[in-house]
This record gives structure tokens, C-alpha cells and sequence, in this order.
């Protein structure tokens, strides 16, 4: 895992000047080493984080003739695979998956990109050519951001802040995802004029002008499965195991596993069977206290368990730092993440997680009220009602646009036309109400979740691995009837029989799952039912990234909260007044 950034212009001056400040605003993405390289029109710089190979390494990366080079954040887990498919004739330096790809680009450019199973972010310059390729991996894993400064030179990097170090930051105030997700989705960010690459996108640089292309979108590469469950267990299961494998062979002990008490995070590490094992612990009550399935995972692995218990006063002590890392307001989980994330760097290297279950299988208990909608239809009393039906209950894409609309109230006709655009081309692209929910989730929630994950685990410089979004898996439950998705009101059905081969039997037939929501509301009194409130905690985190980025204010207390460390703003918010080039708050 690592950082890359990069500038394409004629101002050499410049770039001497810029890229160094920009990588050194992601060093903590690669701490082992960094190194750039300025050439006659671009300038290319990488912080390394070594994993395996502490050796140091020429940045970029050179083929022979030094006529191509590559800056790469990522991980390719077939790269022998790939090594072993090109021509003969070529020199390789090391076994590295990066040595692989300099030369893979060389001989097959763009087309290289499709035979890769990973997750990365990339930047190849041919030097012969004048082009450069910027290059992101199918699911989205890695992030790649780019903007124009006033002269026109393009700027592209790891995270935004890094660009923040060569630009100055102005609010996107149309940016609808935001609106609507209130986080920001898409190839828009809250950042004006700063955009983020698309999953499964590759962009060529030449004379200037940026060509986008999608190399590959979920939905793809369908398969032709027999609707036979026996067989599709069995098949999942080989699955999943070997995208296990493939994210695990170079890491030996080195990696550890983040237990929910949920089915996917118990599945990904009763099948690895990691040394470490850490899960968070919030002792108030059933509705927050999930230890005792992450115990029934440590008991079937013979495995210690290490409770994380963060209190409130950690809460205000890391928000600066947070808000820092993400780039982004987020909520949800990133308060629990971190602190996770915090204490397993202390042990390891590698986290695998769940990432991507709950889309592809239908996991999302929301889910269930489009999927009986789609029963009623179904019945065949029903079919000559077809209109009475739509009448009455709408069309599947309006339902589902108005169920995931967070600011339905506060969002603007604008934003809601087009969320219901963004609903229904992905339910067009997908028959069936599941996979029509489960791909608009993939392309909008799951992608602040992997960024929440990849910028909270690199400010540690730990790495993620997500084996559910081996693309192989991805096409394997795309391909699935629905059925096998939820059946009889059980969501992630299939999944949940691979399940009972490797996991305790009271978390297969859970339906409780809460995750690693942090329990604010009850910290801080903001309901008195004690249920969740996402719009204290959503003020709290723009405002927090506000403060950070814009040097609007220092951080504020949060209401409620009495603690010596809430009377005073822990300078952390004050020491990010300097918008132009954010650095990072005190831990």
C-alpha cells in the first residue's frame, strides 16, 4: 500500500515545487520510502509502504530502457499470473507485483488493466508516447482524485488533501450526492473543481486532454449458474476461500480480522484463520454489546480476542484527526474504525474485512420491502392487476430513490431528479429488484465505506483487503436469481449456507447485526428513546470537516458532553487554519 501523486505541465519550476509538498500531505499512506522523478512535461512521486520487500526500490518504478514508468498504490494478488501471460524478452528486477505491472502496462497498456485481480490506483507514463494512463481497480478499493490548478497543469493524487497542498480549497455547493447521501458519491466531491476516478475507470492524459473510459461495471462478466443450492454453496465457497488465499499468501501471521459479530467479518476469518482478532466493545446494553459472537469466533479459532472500548472522551479527542484522514464528512462507523484501526497497528499489518457482502448478497434489511413488493406481483392472481399494482405501490426505482434519499426534506426537487436518475440506470443495467438495489448501493454506499476504510487504515499505515470484492465473487453473485439472495423474508440466503460450514450457528441465524456504530445518542442525550440520530452526528462531522479544511472555526464541543477534554477545543481544530495546505492534527 502506498500514496502516489503527479503533475502534467510544461512549468517545470512548479512541479519541483509543488510535488514534494503534495506527497508529503499523504506521507503517512507510505512511510518505508518516497522518491519522485521530474521529467521535461510531468513529475511523478510515490510514498512506499512496505509490507513484504523492505528492500528499497528506484520510485517510480523503470522498465530496461527507462522509456516507462509507474507510481502504484495497491495490490495485485495474481500478479505471477500476469507475469507468466507476457511476451518473452522481458527484464525483470524483482518478484514484485509492481515490477509485473511496469512491464505489463508496456506491452499491453490499458488492456493490461483487465487481467488484474486486486485493488489499486495507478499512474504509467509512457515517455516515447507523451501519454500517461491513470488507472483504478473495478470495486473502488483504492481511490485516485485529480483537478486543474489556474494554469491549466493537472494535478492527481492518492487523497485530497495532498491536492489541498497545491490548490486552494473551495465548497462544491452542487455537489447532489452530498444532498441526498449526505456524503459525497461519484466522480463530484465536496472539494469544487477536485474529482474522483470512477470504479473500473482508466483515464488517458495526451496533449493535455483527459478521455475517460469504464473498463469493466458490475454486471459485467455474468455466469450461467445452476439453480441447483448444493452446488452454488459448494461453488461459493471455493470462492471465497480462494480470494482468502490470494490476499493472504504473501502476509504469513502478519494480519489480523476486525469481528463485528456479524456473519461476514465471522466468515472472512474463520475461513483465514488469523492470528490477531480485535473487536470494539460498548458495555451498554444489548443494543450496542455485541462481544459474545465475537467470542464464539475467538472460541472456533482457539484465537485471543483484543476488545477495543473507546468512551466519550475519545470521541472528541480523535474528531479533528478523523475528519483529517477521511477528507470527507462521514459518519457511521469511522469513530469505531479508527480506534480499531489504532490498536491492530500495533500488531499487524494486513486487516481483512466484509466489504461488499451486504450489496452483492442482499444483506441490507431495507431490501426487504422492494423484494416483497415484487412477490405481490408475482402472485398470479395478480398478474392482470399489473396496473392496479404500479398505481398503487409506483415504480420499483421511484420506491427505492425516495427509501435511500437521507434529506428527502431538505435535499431540493434538483438532488431527488437526480437520484432517481442515478436509481434507475443502474435498475435498467440490472433486471431483478435485488440486483437493481444491490448495484446502486455498490456504486454509491459502499464507496465512502472503502474510503472511510482505506484513509482510517492508511493513517495508520495499515492495509485493507476485502475478499468479498474479488471480482470473481462479484460475478458470482451478480449472477444469482434472487431467491438465493433472500428467500422466505432470510436475507443473504446463500451466503448464509456457506456460512454454517465455518462459522458458530447462533451468528448464521442472527438478524440482529448492529455493526460498529458507536452509541452517541446515548453519550450524549441527543434522543431519549435511545435510538440513533444520524443528524447530530452529520452536523457534528461537517462541521468538524469544515473546521479542518476551511479554517471556519475550531472544533466545537459536542452538546452533552462534559468531560474536561469537551471544555477546551484540544487545539486540534485550530492548529487547520491554513486552508490551502491542511496538515495533520495531534493524535
Amino acid at each position: 500500500m502506498c500514496g502516489i501523486v503527479g503533475i502534467v505541465s510544461d512549468d517545470l519550476d512548479a512541479r519541483r515545487r509543488l510535488l514534494p509538498a503534495m506527497l508529503e500531505a499523504i506521507a503517512h499512506r507510505g512511510p518505508s520510502q518516497k522518491g519522485w522523478h521530474h521529467d521535461a512535461h510531468f513529475s511523478l512521486g510515490m510514498a512506499r509502504l512496505a509490507i513484504v520487500d523492505a528492500d528499497r526500490h528506484d520510485i517510480p518504478y523503470w522498465n530496461e530502457d527507462e522509456s516507462s514508468c509507474l507510481v502504484y498504490n495497491g495490490e495485485v494478488y495474481n500478479h505471477g499470473q500476469v507475469r507468466a501471460n507476457l511476451a518473452p524478452g522481458h527484464r525483470f528486477k524483482n518478484n514484485s507485483d509492481t515490477e509485473t505491472l511496469v512491464h505489463a502496462l508496456e506491452e499491453k497498456g490499458p488492456k493490461a488493466i483487465t487481467e488484474l485481480n486486486g485493488m489499486f490506483a495507478l499512474a504509467f507514463y509512457d515517455l516515447r508516447a507523451g501519454r500517461l494512463l491513470l488507472a483504478r481497480d473495478r470495486a473502488g478499493e483504492k481511490n485516485l482524485y485529480y483537478t486543474r490548478d489556474e494554469s491549466g497543469a493537472l494535478l492527481f493524487a492518492s487523497e485530497i488533501k495532498a491536492l489541498l497542498a497545491a490548490v486552494k480549497p473551495r465548497l462544491n455547493e452542487q455537489c447532489l450526492s452530498y444532498r441526498v447521501f449526505e456524503f459525497d458519491s461519484g466522480r463530484d466531491t465536496l472539494f469544487a473543481g477536485i474529482h474522483s476516478m470512477l470504479p473500473g475507470e482508466y483515464i488517458v492524459v495526451e496533449q493535455g486532454r483527459l478521455a475517460a473510459s469504464r473498463y469493466w461495471a458490475l454486471g459485467d462478466d455474468l455466469l450461467d449458474l445452476p439453480d441447483h443450492e448444493p452446488t452454488l454453496v459448494n461453488r461459493l465457497a471455493e470462492l471465497l476461500e480462494d480470494a482468502i488465499v490470494l490476499r493472504t499468501r504473501n502476509c504469513v501471521d502478519n494480519f489480523a480480522c476486525f469481528i463485528s459479530g456479524g456473519i461476514d467479518s465471522a466468515l472472512i476469518a474463520c475461513i483465514a484463520k488469523p492470528e490477531h482478532l480485535f473487536t470494539v466493545h460498548y458495555d451498554l446494553g444489548p443494543d450496542f454489546d455485541e462481544l459474545r459472537y465475537a467470542e464464539m469466533v475467538a472460541d472456533r479459532l482457539k484465537k485471543p480476542l483484543t476488545r477495543v472500548e473507546p468512551t466519550p472522551d475519545d470521541f472528541h479527542a480523535t474528531r479533528a484527526r478523523i475528519a483529517w484522514a477521511l477528507d470527507t464528512p462521514c459518519t457511521w462507523t469511522s469513530f469505531s474504525l479508527y480506534c480499531l484501526v489504532r490498536e491492530a497497528a500495533k500488531h499487524v499489518k494486513i486487516i481483512l474485512s466484509g466489504e461488499g457482502a451486504d450489496e452483492i448478497f442482499a444483506g441490507y434489511y431495507r431490501y426487504l420491502l422492494l423484494h416483497h413488493d415484487q412477490q405481490i406481483y408475482q402472485l398470479e392472481a395478480m398478474k392482470q392487476y399489473d396496473y392496479l399494482i404500479k398505481k398503487y405501490y409506483g415504480e420499483p426505482e421511484s420506491r427505492y430513490a425516495r427509501l435511500i434519499n437521507r434529506a428527502e426534506d431538505r435535499a431540493g426537487p434538483e438532488a431527488a431528479e437526480w437520484l432517481l436518475a442515478l436509481v434507475r440506470e443502474h435498475f435498467a443495467r440490472h433486471p431483478g429488484v435485488l440486483s437493481g438495489m444491490g448495484a446502486t448501493d455498490f456504486y454509491t454506499t459502499m464507496q465512502v465505506l472503502l474510503q472511510m476504510s482505506d484513509r482510517i487504515c492508511m493513517q495508520f499505515a495499515v492495509e485493507n483487503r476485502s475478499p468479498f470484492l474479488d471480482h470473481r465473487v462479484l460475478a458470482f453473485a451478480m449472477s444469482l436469481p434472487d431467491h438465493y439472495k433472500i428467500n422466505n423474508g432470510v436475507t443473504k440466503y446463500l451466503l448464509r449456507q456457506v456460512a454454517r460450514k465455518f462459522i458458530p450457528l447462533p451468528i448464521v441465524e442472527r438478524v440482529d447485526k448492529r455493526g460498529f456504530s458507536a452509541p452517541l445518542n446515548r453519550w450524549f442525550q441527543w434522543d431519549q428513546k435511545g435510538k440513533y440520530d444520524r443528524s447530530s452526528y452529520r452536523d457534528i462531522a461537517y462541521g468538524d470537516w469544515r473546521a479542518v479544511f476551511f479554517g471556519d472555526d475550531s472544533i466545537r464541543p459536542v452538546a452533552g458532553h462534559h468531560s474536561r477534554s469537551a471544555s477546551s477545543s484540544t487545539g486540534a481544530g485550530a492548529a487547520l487554519s491554513t486552508p490551502a495546505s491542511p496538515t495533520p492534527p495531534s493524535s
